[in-house]
């Protein structure tokens, strides 16, 4: 999956991965998403990263309600298979922050509650979803990440955003 950066903010490798970044499920769990079967598992490129207060210092983990967002995972933890898998062999990772302009191409497409199609607004505030990628949907959390600067089309289905952590 992918995160395009368009403005550079602050790039912090300082995290270790929780052993979930590698073995979170992204499709099956949650199929209101961009994702599809052949995801690889592990946290995304574009997806949320967050702390724990049980994780220990510098520990990242995916996002989820429980949760605390730090920023957007640059890669993906799997790394891609024709590459090398620094992610794996450091257990470390970047995790984007402060005020960037970014595009993804993981996040909620359909309501959680009623299954409906969501529509993304140019200044939408943005929230971290019950599975660590970008929403709408204000119920899900209460911690802005960005506001929507590009909506997605079928065209170019990627999600714009200027990031707020």
């Amino acid at each position: 999956m992918a995160l395009t950066v368009l403005n550079r903010t602050n790039m912090n490798s300082l995290f270790t991965l929780a052993d979930v970044c590698y073995t979170q499920a992204n499709y099956g769990n949650n199929t209101n998403t961009t994702l599809s079967v052949n995801t690889p598992r592990g946290v995304l490129g574009g997806s949320i990263a967050a702390i724990s207060a049980a994780g220990g210092d510098y520990v990242a983990y995916p996002c989820n309600l429980t949760t605390i967002p730090v920023g957007l995972f640059v890669n993906d933890a799997a790394g891609a298979a024709f590459d090398n898998a620094p992610a794996v062999a450091s257990g470390k990772i970047a995790v984007l922050k402060g005020r960037g302009s970014v595009e993804v191409d993981v996040y909620e497409t359909r309501n959680a509650a009623n299954n409906a199609n969501l529509k993304y607004a140019l200044g939408d505030k943005l929230y971290s979803s019950a599975y660590g990628l970008l929403t709408n949907e204000t119920s899900s959390s209460q911690v802005v990440i960005g506001a929507v600067t590009k909506v997605p089309t079928t065209a170019s289905p990627t999600l714009g955003l200027e990031m707020w952590l």
